[in-house]
């Protein structure tokens, strides 16, 4: 069974670790959302800077769309978590997420009480990375991928979407430093992610 799965209410669960976006993507975008177009009516451009959590370390998670299990739809994701922020529901606590795509009406989420949009912006490009790690349908299926990091990341997110429905989306997330070092570059689509990472990162499941 690949590690993303779906909890109730349409709440994600993302990974192992039980990483959650902790409200329903696709039945409304976060007010942090940019909502003006940067290169069309269905593109979204912005960079923000998120709050890494005491461990010091983000989780960027790519998956493709899957086939429905158990009667639940299983949409492609592209999430990145940073530790920043806990939700504990029925007894269970999860870690939620900062930025979240969905391949789903309306799939973006952004934590705003942990990001804010930020006018840097930082390069969509792999450059200073490591070589790519592709995922589809019949390979691996997602990429998960934990870096450490300082006190907030930035993240560029460079999203398409068709009849409100995210179909394409290049995300970059790169230390706060004077450098801008980067740490990870993904090029998401529901059918197929090709992921970068940092020598520094280290592969989860």
């Amino acid at each position: 069974m690949c590690p993303s799965m779906r909890g109730s209410r349409g709440v994600w669960i993302v990974g192992v670790g039980a990483v959650a976006i902790a409200a329903t993507v696709g039945v409304h975008a976060s007010p942090a959302a940019p909502t003006e177009p940067v290169f069309g009516a269905a593109t979204t451009n912005a960079t923000y800077s998120c709050l890494v959590g005491e461990q010091s370390s983000v989780n960027v998670y790519g998956s493709v769309t899957l086939p429905p299990q158990d009667g639940k739809k299983q949409p492609g994701l592209l999430v990145v978590t940073t530790g920043a922020k806990t939700s504990t529901k029925n007894g269970v606590t999860t870690t939620v997420s900062q930025v979240g795509v969905g391949a789903k009406k309306n799939g973006l989420k952004i934590d705003t009480s942990s990001c804010s949009r930020v006018k840097h912006q930082i390069p969509l490009k792999p450059k200073g990375l490591g070589s790519a790690t592709t995922a589809t349908r019949s390979l691996f299926g997602h990429i998960s991928v934990d870096c450490a990091t300082r006190s907030h990341v930035l993240v560029r997110l460079l999203l398409k979407k068709k009849a409100g429905i995210p179909t394409h989306a290049l995300l970059a997330v790169r230390n706060t430093d004077t450098k801008k070092r980067p740490l990870a570059f993904y090029d998401w689509t529901p059918g197929k992610v090709t992921g970068y990472s940092a020598a520094s990162c280290t592969q989860t499941q």
